[in-house]
């Protein structure tokens, strides 16, 4: 056995943020589940999500093309595309049409959203009087 054996192996770079994705996205969705009922999305009735907004600092500017970023009651960290769209009794009433696209992130960039869903998550669950 040489000596370069001996030494531990360490991940790289890519792979330790990967790593860290996958235990924070099991982490948002361990504490989404804990929610019940999951907060309403901006008060709506019929929606059921957090927006995620990255802090200044973060040192991440999402994509310009990157639209409303939410984490949902399953855990799904998603971008949402709220459409206004005529209802059934004239032009004074609006329904809406929710869509939901997968982000395709960097790990970095989904730890960023990921954090900022755990914070928010916690929070609310202290609010609630959750052990958080």
């Amino acid at each position: 056995m040489t000596a370069s054996e001996d030494l531990p192996t360490h991940p790289s770079p890519e792979e330790h943020s990967r790593e860290t994705a996958e235990r924070l996205r099991a982490m948002v969705a361990e504490l989404a589940a804990q929610l019940r009922p999951f907060p309403p999305f901006l008060g709506m009735s019929t929606l059921q999500a957090i927006e995620l907004e990255l802090p200044s600092g973060s040192g991440f500017q999402p994509p310009p093309e990157l639209g409303c970023v939410v984490v949902l009651p399953g855990g799904e960290i998603l971008e949402l595309d709220l459409k206004m769209i005529p209802g059934p009794y004239g032009p004074a009433d609006v329904d809406q049409v929710e869509q939901f696209t997968e982000l395709d992130l960097p790990p970095e960039q989904y730890i960023a959203y990921a954090t900022v869903a755990v914070q928010l998550l916690q929070e609310e669950i202290g609010r609630r009087g959750g052990d958080g």
